[in-house]
């Protein structure tokens, strides 16, 4: 614990324990309009190219995977960030024979060597002498690794008990232990690695929060909802377990999400239980982010002007600082 960050306890999550829309029709109200019964279906939104990752050691940060996917695929705020998955375009699936550029960016060969290689649930076996340069979100996240305290696929995640927001911005406030610990600090470094945001984590574009079902003062529904409108991805945490949510149905308050442990759309009521095999995990909190510092799309006539040109005008994307 510090003075400056009041978090409760640290949370390991591992696995075992566990503008365009698509809409889905959910219910239906009945009225009289001019003397005649009206339908009124309402629908709630489901963001589309939402990825669908296989579980990569980790679901923490294979669940990050598919927010960093999300936006490499689709951008965000008409700006691209398609280096958030090096090396192609992020794919829509993980599940079925790879290789897989996307886990490369959750789990790279070289965290999966200096951490992993003892296996699931196993500590004790990391590299300590020249371990390889971070390059993916397990690395940044503090997954698997022992110097931190997390056994291999778990990864650890901190909230204010008041039940406030807790942003990047906060950690970085704290001390630099806390930086290794943090999952959601991790994400940031990840994001920061990548190229993008305000390259200082003295910002409130990061944030990890209880929901208001297990605490009074958390992040609600209709914040969720908010962010799926806004064109943003959560991150859905449960008792021992995270998974991607990417839509909604307002007239039942349930989220449509990606597990990481089953190919498909699943789906689960706020503020209930999400059901694993015989187990039944309860939702407690969220991470959230808001992608900034894209890249500016070049417009088609300057593509074909410097189509026109080639030799002697290079044309390149623009950072936006």
């Amino acid at each position: 614990m510090t003075s400056k960050l009041a978090l409760v306890g640290i949370l390991a999550v591992s696995l075992c324990l566990f503008v365009v829309s698509l809409t889905h029709a959910s219910a239906v109200e009945y009225h009289i309009m001019n003397g005649k019964e009206v339908a009124a279906h309402k629908e709630g939104t489901i963001l589309p190219n939402a990825p669908d990752y296989n579980w990569w050691h980790g679901c923490s940060p294979t669940s990050a995977g598919m927010m960093m996917g999300y936006y490499d695929i689709n951008g965000y705020g008409g700006l691209y960030y398609d280096n958030l998955v090096p090396g192609g375009q992020a794919e829509l699936s993980t599940f079925g024979p790879g290789p897989y550029i996307a886990n490369d960016a959750i789990a790279s060969s070289g965290h999966i060597s200096d951490f992993y290689s003892g296996g699931y649930g196993v500590s004790g076996d990391d590299v300590i002498s020249s371990p390889h340069q971070f390059d993916s979100l397990a690395d940044f996240m503090g997954t698997s690794q022992d110097s931190v305290g997390n056994s291999n696929g778990s990864t650890e995640w901190m909230f204010y008990t008041n039940g406030l927001k807790l942003y990047a911005a906060d950690v970085y406030g704290s001390v630099p232990s806390r930086y290794d610990q943090s999952g959601m600090f991790g994400m940031w470094e990840y994001f920061d690695y990548a190229g993008y945001g305000s390259e200082s984590p003295s910002n409130h574009d990061f944030f990890n929060q209880y929901v208001d079902t297990y605490n009074s003062n958390g992040f609600t529904f209709a914040e969720y909802m908010a962010e799926i409108d806004a064109g943003r991805v959560v991150m859905i945490h449960v008792e021992g377990h995270s998974m991607f949510g990417y839509g909604y149905d307002d007239a039942t308050e349930t989220i449509y999400l990606h597990d990481t442990l089953s190919e498909g759309e699943y789906s689960m009521i706020w503020g209930e239980t999400y059901t694993y095999g015989t187990e039944e995990l309860q939702i407690y909190s969220v991470t959230c982010f808001t992608p900034t510092g894209g890249e500016v799309p070049i417009p088609g006539a300057v593509w074909l002007l410097g189509s026109g040109l080639i030799g002697l005008v290079p044309v390149r994307k623009r950072r936006v600082e």
